[in-house]
């Protein structure tokens, strides 16, 4: 069974209402917790079961009552991650919440850009990442949104956010540097006139705003709840 399937997370569920917490045993957040902080630091190279077991001052096999393999701790380090964000709250209706939730779901991912690529690893099925879409999902259907509607919405909108976020940490990123250089080759193709003349504001914009003016066109195609 592949860890972060749904199946997987089906067994997961249903074996932690089965288990019992022991007196002074290993917490699976403190577990997560402290895989976050390697990777934070050093990269997901450097996240195996032993380092989180000597970061924490314990025996490594005494982790696997909680994640069976480095790939099960993965899984459970993209959920703590998705738990960091705060619920949108504006007082101002479901665009305003919505466009709310989608910033801090950028911000939480781009605080954590080595986590970023294990998005793609396994289904966002933990219980951060389903009360995440319990609250998106809640704020459509209360905004007048019929619920098929708001799924199709959430979606779209959560998706633009991982998209965006994997194209700003990985290798597709672009800083000032490689901006400046992808402009210089472009403006040097003449068989692609159209690259050559937009060289400069094909390279203008920087991910934020490209995050906001997407977002925008996204909510703004959505109109408005019949």
């Amino acid at each position: 069974m592949k860890a972060g399937s749904a199946a997987w997370w089906r067994a997961r569920y249903a074996a932690r209402e089965r288990q019992r917490p022991r007196a002074g045993g290993i917490e699976l957040g403190r577990i997560t917790a402290t895989a976050l902080l390697i990777a934070d630091a050093e990269g997901l190279a450097a996240l195996t079961m032993r380092r989180v077991a000597d970061a924490m001052g314990v025996r490594h096999t005494s982790l696997y009552r909680h994640v069976a393999s480095r790939d099960e701790l993965l899984v459970e380090l993209v959920d703590h991650v998705l738990g960091e964000g705060d619920p949108p709250d504006t007082g101002r209706g479901w665009r305003a919440d919505l466009e709310a939730g989608a910033w801090e779901f950028r911000r939480v991912l781009l605080a954590h850009p080595a986590v970023v690529p294990l998005l793609t690893v396994g289904q966002l099925l933990g219980p951060n990442a389903l009360r995440a879409r319990e609250t998106g999902l809640g704020l459509l259907i209360r905004g007048g949104w019929e619920p098929s509607r708001a799924v199709q919405i959430y979606l779209t909108v959560a998706h633009h956010v991982i998209g965006t976020a994997l194209l700003g940490t990985g290798g597709a990123a672009r800083g000032v540097e490689e901006r400046a250089a992808m402009t210089e080759l472009f403006a040097g193709m003449p068989q692609f006139p159209l690259v050559r003349e937009l060289a400069e504001p094909l390279n203008l914009p920087d991910g934020e705003q490209e995050f906001r003016f997407g977002l925008a066109a996204l909510l703004d195609g959505m109109g408005d709840p019949r």
